[in-house]
């Protein structure tokens, strides 16, 4: 993981264990013989939570880990991370994954060297600034990019921004230096007198006279501001006015490459692109556009079907023109040769008359064709076979399109429909090309129908009784990625379709685990990505966690549930890190998970959630190195990795074991062994055993954070847990 990630994960860490001693507080009445221990619990999870937020930093692979609640990152974002690597046999039909593939551009229109140029007025960097495009940004970048700005930061509502008018503003005092420059393109200033016009087209003026005490000030507040935001070295013009060396500023016009000619952008000599670009939402959008393609498309397109026809969609071109490809007067369409009659039929036009083809394409619909294009040209080889063919192309896209085009998926800034690009990214087929279904058929008729909130998710619940085969199904996901809803019927398969993936056939999910991760997902559906990581997790192990999990949320005293949720997710996190760094064996996963989970059962009262914690803890460690009774020293070397040999390779390691122990020693964290020693003792005491001067020196290690931090006999207060909720997708 990179250091800025793991610094992230240590500023939470920093905040769990601040909290841990909110609760830890509750320890109290050690004087009077031990009778009250409310929250040591609290920090025993706690100091799950900071070991698993510092060792993930440290694991080999960090694409899951649990949360706080029963929270993660979005399915759509777990969907992506957690199968970077986890393609399997059912990817392709030859059984190997393959990157997405479309036709490869010649060379990018960034990438030719242009003899025509425009001009824009003062030193590009100072424009640059203005324009927030980074200085590292190449001349023939820097077009493209300013129709990147005015297309995103430009207009509201149709509307200027305030970006927009400061930039524009900002362009005319630069020709007025420009015009001041004259000739040689350089600023010159001796004395007051000739540093007069300058100050006045800078927004200023000089205050009581020139001399060894001059300053200048604000007369224009609006010239002044775009004076010091563009970078204008008014300290040295101070200097010159005080009677210092004569001011000297090189300021000339900056040329800069433009796609094709300016005429054809502004239609006369007589203004610059840039200019052009920022009066026009629209032409920013087309040279946008047409700067993502490749020279060779856009070179077509300028030809025909024109500028001036395209700008009419440039939006939409915008949006899902990159991966329009024309070679040799030809449209590379998605799914090759073998697609162009079903493409010519869908469109209206053949990928032989390009500028007709693409003049359809992007006018269609309000821009649905071009986004169903769009996705379809980023996909592998194997999936454009399957979503090309005849038979599905156009009975796939009017389920997209359903009867409402509006609105238009290329009027909001980000793309409006991400459900479909994924379904078609992580659409596993078999070996005979069809869609791979978790569970069967009946399991997604129920889901569908028990998933009717819209009114378009509510027709396809009526239409899926009636399902017989797998593509039906996936019709059906297609006109639900229009609703894209948290928990409905996509998400849910995106999700399970990742745990199904790279599982032998009998792993795989059956019919009833299928149902049980469906009615359960809006509440546990986060957590769903540890069983796409683990393939090893079997259908038990997924059953008796969902099952866990439901009686945690059945505890009535919000605190000891919340605790337990933590505690709970805390030790499955660790299981995570041990198990992914490989020190709980493929062939332990399922009875390691088991046992670790199987202790919180039963659980009404702090008491009763320590013990649960504890045991849940010693079965995890156990799994690992065969013995329940590990230190917290020992534990924490687990967590920095497995055991290595080279001497190098255990530099490192100490290491991370040194960073997870600097976490704990700078908050003066009460070891594990404290709290376990505090416990045990607790115990005995409850059977009559005379040992509470013993333990009276290990309780003070508890009240001593609380006392030094806050220096007042004021208890914290114990901030009241709401019952936890799933985290939006």
């Amino acid at each position: 993981m990179a250091r800025a990630d793991c610094k992230v994960k240590v500023r939470k860490v920093f905040y769990l264990l601040l909290t841990s001693y909110i609760f830890a507080y509750g320890l109290q009445g050690f004087g009077d013989g031990l009778t009250t221990m409310k929250s040591p619990l609290c920090l025993l999870f706690f100091f799950f939570a900071a070991s698993l937020g510092t060792s993930s930093c440290f694991a080999s692979d960090a694409s899951g880990s649990a949360s706080s609640t029963w929270q993660e990152a979005p399915v759509a974002t777990q969907a992506a991370a957690a199968t970077q690597s986890a393609s399997g046999p059912m990817d392709t039909p030859s059984g190997k994954a393959t990157i997405p593939i479309s036709p490869p551009p010649a060379s990018t229109v960034a990438d030719i060297s242009f003899s025509v140029k425009t001009t824009i007025p003062g030193p590009l960097r100072s424009f640059l600034r203005m324009a927030g495009i980074s200085q590292k940004a190449s001349n023939d970048e820097v077009l493209p990019l300013l129709a990147q700005e005015v297309d995103k930061r430009g207009y509201v509502e149709g509307k200027p921004t305030e970006f927009l008018i400061l930039l524009k503003r900002y362009m005319q005092q630069a020709r007025e230096l420009v015009v001041l420059a004259g000739p040689q393109a350089v600023i010159h200033a001796s004395n007051c007198e000739e540093a007069r016009p300058l100050l006045t087209i800078l927004g200023y003026r000089v205050r009581q006279g020139c001399g060894p005490d001059a300053t200048v000030q604000t007369e224009d507040a609006g010239r002044a501001f775009l004076t010091i935001d563009s970078g204008f070295p008014l300290v040295e013009l101070e200097e010159t006015l005080r009677g210092g060396k004569p001011f000297t500023l090189p300021y000339p016009s900056s040329p800069v490459p433009v796609l094709f000619t300016p005429n054809e952008w502004t239609g006369s000599d007589a203004q610059d692109v840039a200019d052009a670009l920022l009066r026009d939402a629209a032409l920013a959008r087309l040279y946008s556009a047409l700067g993502q393609m490749d020279a060779e498309t856009a070179a077509s397109l300028r030809q025909a079907p024109g500028l001036r026809r395209l700008v009419r969609f440039s939006n939409v071109l915008n949006f899902y023109g990159s991966h329009i490809y024309i070679r040799s007067g030809r449209v590379a369409v998605p799914g090759g040769a073998s697609a162009e009659p079903a493409w010519k039929d869908l469109v209206g036009a053949g990928p032989e008359s390009p500028a007709d083809f693409v003049g359809r394409l992007i006018a269609k619909d309000e821009g649905w064709l071009a986004a169903y294009y769009d996705a379809l040209s980023r996909v592998s080889q194997s999936q454009q076979a399957y979503f090309t063919e005849p038979g599905r192309l156009k009975r796939f896209y009017e389920a997209l399109r359903g009867q409402q085009i509006v609105p238009s998926p290329a009027k909001p800034v980000f793309r409006p429909d991400p459900g479909f690009s994924l379904l078609v990214t992580r659409l596993q087929l078999d070996a005979n090309g069809q869609p791979h279904i978790p569970g069967d058929m009946e399991s997604w008729k129920a889901i569908f129908r028990h998933n009717g909130g819209s009114k378009r998710s509510r027709e396809w619940a009526r239409r899926a009784s009636h399902w017989n085969d797998p593509e039906q199904l996936v019709e059906g996901l297609v006109a639900l990625s229009r609703d894209f809803a948290k928990d409905g019927p996509l998400q849910i398969y995106l999700m399970l379709g990742e745990i199904d993936r790279g599982r032998s056939a009998d792993q795989r999910l059956t019919p009833q685990t299928v149902r049980l991760l469906a009615d359960k997902f809006s509440r546990y559906g986060d957590q769903y990505i540890t069983f796409a990581e683990f393939h090893g997790l079997d259908n038990t192990s997924i059953a008796k966690f969902i099952t866990a999990a439901e009686t945690l949320d059945r505890i009535p005293l919000a605190t000891v549930r919340a605790n337990a949720i933590g505690i709970f997710q805390a030790n499955l996190g660790l299981w995570q890190i041990l198990a992914r760094q490989g020190q709980i064996s493929d062939a332990n996963l399922n009875d390691s998970w088991q046992h670790t989970i199987g202790t919180f059962t039963g659980i009404n009262s702090s008491a009763l959630l320590f013990d649960a914690g504890r045991s849940s803890l010693k079965e995890l460690l156990r799994s690992v190195t065969g013995s329940p009774e590990v230190s917290q020293n020992e534990i924490i070397t687990l967590l920095s990795g497995p055991t290595q040999t080279e001497a190098a390779s255990q530099q490192v390691q100490q290491e991370l074991a040194t960073r997870i122990r600097t976490v704990l020693d700078a908050q003066r964290l009460v070891s594990l062994d404290t709290l376990f020693t505090l416990g045990d003792g607790l115990s005995e005491m409850s059977k009559g055993k005379a040992i509470g001067d013993t333990l009276i020196p290990l309780a003070g290690e508890l009240r001593e954070f609380p006392r030094k931090e806050a220096n007042t006999s004021t208890r914290f207060p114990i901030p009241a847990t709401p019952r936890c909720k799933p985290a939006p997708i």
